[in-house]
């Protein structure tokens, strides 16, 4: 019996969690686990939901968000199924922090009103998600002028959540290429990314929308060319983080992309993620 428990045990610390593709074509599963959170482990490191409603004529940059942020530590990552053209996001329902560490979600250069963009249901179910703790990347040049086309000073969602308490929308018309600076006081400060908005979007140029914070939200990136500072907001309530981006990241080289992403990713979690090599030497602790 001693040795029937043991095998058993041995083959648990071994065997890599099994998944299935994503509905882009990027591999959900074969990344080996890691254990950021105590004995518990999440489904998946980081979720990715992609709001363009069913439209491929808006460019979908999840495989570029799934690179990074594996190249940032996390291991597993899983996507939203496309969801219903005119309809919500499918987000999982077993969506909570425990589960889904960070919650990315995307509009890309999808311009459309609710609800071909971010609708009341998706609103709420990521207040759901983050009043359980989570971490929430939201990137959409056009999200606001899609959920919330008065702009100006906002409320509910945008400001509850994200840290918007006025937004401006679209601050440069139709640029092809932009620059963004991380602010002083956080922890992206002094780092850079030139955007060309052709190497990503399929519809649209920059129509990027910028933001002025809630008292307990602030500054992560400002817009170079613009007169307003805040595309980018980083928002920490104490009980769950977001960083929102009226702008999009992945217009960036990869290498730069990649560090900012490292940034958001690594100030989400409080520490770098735990890399292979160590959830490695504690597999081995146990043989």
């Amino acid at each position: 019996m001693t040795r029937v428990i043991t095998v058993a045990l041995l083959l648990s610390l071994t065997l890599p969690l099994s998944a299935t593709t994503s509905r882009v074509g990027h591999p959900d599963a074969q990344y080996p686990e890691r254990e950021p959170y105590g004995t518990t482990r999440n489904v998946a490191d980081v979720l990715i939901c992609l709001d363009i409603d069913a439209n491929r004529g808006f460019a979908d940059p999840t495989p570029l968000y799934a690179d990074a942020f594996m190249a940032a530590g996390a291991q597993v990552i899983s996507t939203c199924q496309v969801e219903t053209p005119g309809g919500s996001i499918n987000f999982p329902p077993d969506m909570t922090v425990a589960n889904y560490p960070v919650v990315v979600v995307l509009t890309s250069d999808n311009w459309w009103t609710s609800p071909k963009n971010i609708d009341p249901a998706d609103e709420a179910t990521l207040s759901a998600y983050l009043d359980t703790g989570g971490h929430l990347l939201f990137v959409g040049q056009d999200y606001m002028v899609g959920a919330h086309p008065t702009m100006g000073t906002t409320s509910g969602f945008p400001r509850d959540y994200l840290g918007l308490a006025y937004c401006h929308q679209d601050v440069l018309w139709g640029e092809t290429t932009a620059s963004i600076t991380g602010s002083p006081g956080w922890v992206a400060a002094g780092l850079s990314m030139s955007l060309t908005a052709a190497s990503l979007f399929t519809e649209n140029d920059f129509y990027a929308d910028c933001a002025d914070p809630v008292p307990n939200a602030g500054y992560a990136f400002s817009y170079d060319e613009a007169a307003q500072d805040g595309v980018v907001i980083y928002h920490d309530t104490g009980t769950f983080k977001t960083v929102w981006s009226g702008i999009e990241l992945a217009a960036a080289p990869t290498a730069s992309f990649h560090i900012v992403i490292d940034t958001i990713y690594s100030w989400f979690l409080g520490a770098s993620p735990v890399v292979e090599s160590t959830w490695g030497e504690i597999k081995s602790l146990y043989r």
